[in-house]
């Protein structure tokens, strides 16, 4: 039994003649009746009657052709989903992120991809940097976002972006006044630090190291958004990533340039494969656009 004699039984029944299903399939009359035959061999039922130039289907080949449509209506369901898939009507994409990209950025990006492929439901998974390398690593997301403190055997990673630290102080700072602040700038100040364990913690540490400059360092906390909440209250000062400062409410902070430039890296996370789906390719393209609007 094979694909051919199956569409040949099939458009025999919906015509009620085998020439007009000649017509249809574009073969000869006599050639359809002979992948019928072969049918009714391979499947060892009578599937029509014939006589008088005529041809009608018995009561097995009326229960087969039910079952050869429900199979036919899968086949068109498959062929439904692949256009579907191809043209990105329809489906999913999962994404993990660190909460400096997950709790503004990101959600820009997903709004304007979703505005380009409203058919595509998105699955946004704020987590630490390390889950977010495990979560794509074991194939449960299709991209991740994480800060580069994380181990890298066994993931394909590459920079996503690296933007300049800049300095957030209180409105009410003296500080606050200056047009571009430095190291020394911030020998006396009350300094809120990342935590010890974030790789942009290292490389300010080092920064302050080599001006020979030590800071007053009265809280350490992991997250950029609780620094910029400590900063408004008036803790302290802190250097934090520009990304961290997008959809915050800056009543009563003030942002100003820092220099020499100190970076915030962050890597883009995909799977072991380093094949991206289509959906998730338009995704990061996405992203990529939105990042160099900042």
């Amino acid at each position: 039994m094979n694909f051919r004699q199956i569409e040949a039984f099939r458009t025999v029944i919906a015509c009620g003649t085998t020439t007009r299903a000649a017509e249809i399939l574009r073969i000869s009359q006599p050639a359809v009746s002979r992948l019928l035959a072969d049918l009714e061999r391979a499947t060892r039922l009578k599937l029509f009657d014939r006589g008088k130039g005529r041809i009608r289907p018995t009561a097995e080949g009326l229960a087969f052709y039910d079952e050869v449509q429900r199979a036919f209506i899968g086949l068109e369901r498959l062929s439904f989903a692949a256009e579907n898939i191809r043209s990105f009507a329809a489906g999913s994409l999962r994404v993990a992120s660190l909460p400096v990209l997950g709790h503004a950025f990101l959600p820009r990006v997903v709004a304007a991809f979703c505005r380009d492929f409203p058919g595509i439901s998105v699955l946004l998974h704020i987590r630490s940097s390390e889950a977010v390398k495990d979560l794509v690593t074991a194939g449960q997301f299709d991209l991740g976002f994480a800060a580069d403190e994380i181990g890298l055997a066994g993931v394909e990673a590459e920079v996503f972006a690296a933007p300049e630290a800049v300095c957030l102080v209180p409105s009410d700072h003296p500080l606050a006044a200056r047009k571009a602040l430095a190291p020394e700038d911030l020998a006396d100040a009350r300094f809120v630090s990342l935590a010890s364990e974030d790789a942009a913690r290292g490389r300010i540490d080092r920064l302050f190291e080599q001006a020979g400059v030590r800071r007053r360092i009265v809280v350490e906390t992991q997250y950029s958004v609780t620094i910029c909440n400590l900063v408004r209250n008036g803790v302290g000062v802190s250097l934090v990533n520009p990304l961290a400062l997008e959809g915050l409410d800056r009543a009563g902070l003030t942002v100003v340039p820092f220099k020499p430039p100190v970076h915030f890296r962050t890597l883009l996370i995909t799977p072991p494969s380093g094949t991206l789906s289509q959906v998730a390719g338009a995704f990061l393209a996405e992203a990529k656009r939105q990042l160099a609007l900042n």
